[in-house]
């Protein structure tokens, strides 16, 4: 694709309607797997889908997701900060919100696309919080592999609800010490 196909390509990812999920959360698998307009996806696209599909289940196992992230991953949050490195991310980026849940986050991926070394993925993250009041959001995330890790992420998400959460509920500690 050129470059303008890909900002299509990336629009229509954030844009699109909700799809159903086959099965369960755990199975991680979206109703919708293609962009409408795609050919035959190549082995390489096939094989990033399932990284992340893998990701997803461990995830919504009690895993984490971010085990698939290379070390040296550069993580953007669109119209946020740019985090460098895995280590980083987790503790300045991730942890102010893992901190604040009672339960593990539950990603219900609605739409999965590829092209060549980018995994587009539109998911919905669902948790407790520990006030015991829901946290509910909405992700887009354009991830970019290198040998089966992703090295670049572009993360989409609704700030609304994640300043909610950060202004609602404090930290926990001991998750705070536990994770550094």
């Amino acid at each position: 694709m050129n470059r303008h196909s890909r900002r299509a390509f990336v629009a229509l990812a954030a844009a699109s309607g909700t799809a159903t999920l086959l099965g369960s959360p755990a199975q991680a698998a979206p109703h919708r797997d293609t962009a409408p307009d795609a050919g035959p996806e190549s082995g390489r696209e096939r094989g990033n889908k399932a990284l992340v599909r893998r990701a997803f289940a461990r995830q919504n196992s009690g895993g984490s997701f971010f085990d698939v992230l290379h070390p040296d991953v550069v993580w953007s949050i669109v119209n946020g900060r740019t985090y460098h490195g895995k280590q980083a991310f987790l503790h300045e980026g991730s942890a102010p919100v893992t901190t604040r849940l009672a339960t593990h986050l539950v990603m219900t991926p609605h739409d999965l696309w590829a092209d060549g070394d980018t995994v587009i993925t539109r998911f919905a993250g669902d948790a407790t919080a520990l006030d015991g009041l829901p946290y509910h959001n909405e992700y887009c995330w354009v991830l970019a592999f290198r040998r089966n890790q992703v090295v670049r992420a572009h993360a989409y998400l609704d700030t609304t609800a994640l300043t909610d959460l950060i202004d609602r509920v404090p930290p926990a500690r001991s998750r705070l010490r536990k994770e550094q």
